[in-house]
């Protein structure tokens, strides 16, 4: 969904790239470890360099794009919304590809670092999407102050009945 509200055609290139490496990504978790040399004859499997291509474009735009001195309130645009939401299941599925290599099913830790990698480039893409659009609400730090008690009018005393 994120393709298709984005505009800037870097961007929208960028997402479309992605969307092609997320299909060799998803053979590697798909493959048993056991099949996994039979994988690396027939088809591409996650390398190093594209691990760098994200890098790379993750430190492009953190030159042009400032970012926020606090948390970032997602949905800033619908764009950066779409790209929040699938940084948000990216990180759900990293930590269920981590659970994998932990467990020995995942022969290619190079898997691991692109989805990391990843998530932080969605980040980024998804600010540089509100860029000077709208200003992105961010969460602050309240400076809580003590409770002080009301001030309420003592209840009337009761008359003796008689």
């Amino acid at each position: 969904m994120a393709r298709a509200l984005i505009k800037d055609r870097g961007r929208h290139a960028i997402i479309l790239r992605v969307q092609s490496e997320l299909f060799t990504v998803g053979a590697e978790l798909a493959t048993d470890a056991a099949e996994y040399d039979k994988l690396q004859q027939h088809f591409l499997v996650v390398m190093p360099d594209a691990t760098g291509r994200l890098e790379a474009e993750i430190d492009d735009l953190e030159r042009r794009v400032p970012l926020p001195d606090a948390f970032v309130i997602p949905g800033g645009t619908p764009a950066a919304a779409a790209l929040d939401v699938a940084r948000a299941v990216l990180r759900r599925a990293e930590r269920r590809i981590v659970g994998l290599q932990q467990t020995g099913q995942l022969r290619n830790p190079e898997v691991v670092r692109y989805a990391n990698r990843l998530s932080d480039l969605l980040f980024m893409l998804a600010r540089a999407e509100e860029g000077s659009a709208v200003k992105p609400l961010t969460g602050r730090r309240v400076t809580r102050t003590p409770l002080t008690r009301a001030r309420t009018r003592p209840a009337p005393k009761r008359r003796p009945r008689g």
